[in-house]
């Protein structure tokens, strides 16, 4: 019994990690880039893309657990490129980072104005991005890594 725990809590923390370093590795330099066009100086940048490292420990496995629920819930299959499988992904991530994404902006420094148009920005590259990251990112990243359902 203790050998089966053991082993669920290594999978599920596996996992954990799986999911964390291909959002951080993917989205770290696109929306360091984006925060720099709206005018965060390179201190913010780096506070801002620090923090959401630290805090995607948690929001990147909910992001990613929510989008896989959603695809299961409403029957999409990422492999197919259709626009209910596109919404959904987006659903999942502008739903997840955006209180996540405020947080963090307010936390670096950034003002009223630059949050603003961050998060616009944001959504719209989640919006563009959610989908392809899942197919072409975190699921080749899942499966590299022995990624096991939990």
């Amino acid at each position: 019994m203790t050998q089966n725990f053991i082993k669920i809590k290594t999978s599920k923390i596996r996992n954990y990690i799986i999911d964390t370093t291909a959002k951080v590795g993917c989205y770290a330099p696109v929306m360091g880039a984006m925060e720099a066009y709206n005018g965060l100086d390179g201190e913010q940048v780096l506070k801002s893309r620090a923090a959401a490292a630290l805090i995607d420990v948690f929001a990147a496995r909910l992001y990613t657990k929510t989008a896989d629920y959603l695809s299961k819930r409403f029957n999409t299959d990422i492999k197919e490129r259709n626009l209910k499988g596109w919404a959904l992904d987006t659903l999942a991530m502008v739903g997840t980072y955006t209180p996540v994404y405020t947080g963090i902006l307010t936390v670096a420094g950034a003002n009223t104005s630059q949050i603003s148009s961050s998060l616009l920005m944001g959504a719209g590259i989640a919006a563009a991005t959610s989908h392809p990251f899942r197919k072409y990112a975190l699921i080749p990243w899942r499966k590299f890594w022995g990624y096991k359902k939990d």
